[in-house]
């Protein structure tokens, strides 16, 4: 009886072993081909022009920075921005057809300078950015609240 009883306990401890081993695979797999995608604010010791619709000519002090962090390459990434209000916030240097972006290498950035098309978002500083993106494991989307800091324009 406790040879019968030490097998089953043996049994159960190696069919626990087996399933352990095969979630951390399925886990370790899973985060090799996910993409981290993030935004955040770069501020430019030297200014961007950007030409305006109407042809004037603007500096740009920041960029809005896309960037995969993650170990695999994100597809139709797409970009929305939006002040406190939940109002969209249109950049001045991004055409219309400019996103979803095909594709975004692992450790690839995307900068976008910043510069508001409206007045109303010139001197704010608060700002959400909405990503969504696609890697190997599905469509993601993150949610990030990003401030931009003093300039002089």
């Amino acid at each position: 009886m406790t040879e019968w009883f030490s097998m089953v306990i043996a049994l159960c401890a190696l069919g626990l072993s087996a399933v352990t081993a095969y979630i951390q695979h399925r886990t370790r797999k899973k985060e090799i081909f996910t993409a981290r995608v993030t935004a955040y604010f770069h501020r430019t010791s030297e200014f961007a022009k950007v030409r305006l619709p109407d042809g004037t000519l603007r500096q740009a002090g920041y960029h809005l920075v896309i960037w995969n962090q993650g170990p695999a390459t994100a597809d139709s990434v797409e970009l929305l921005v939006k002040d406190p209000a939940g109002d969209t916030v249109a950049l001045a240097d991004c055409s219309d057809n400019e996103f979803p972006l095909a594709r975004l290498d692992v450790s690839g950035r995307y900068p976008i300078p910043w510069l508001p098309t409206t007045d109303k978002h010139r001197g704010a500083r608060r700002f959400t950015v909405v990503l969504r993106w696609q890697d190997r494991n599905g469509k993601h989307e993150r949610v990030l609240p990003l401030r931009r800091g003093e300039t002089n324009s």
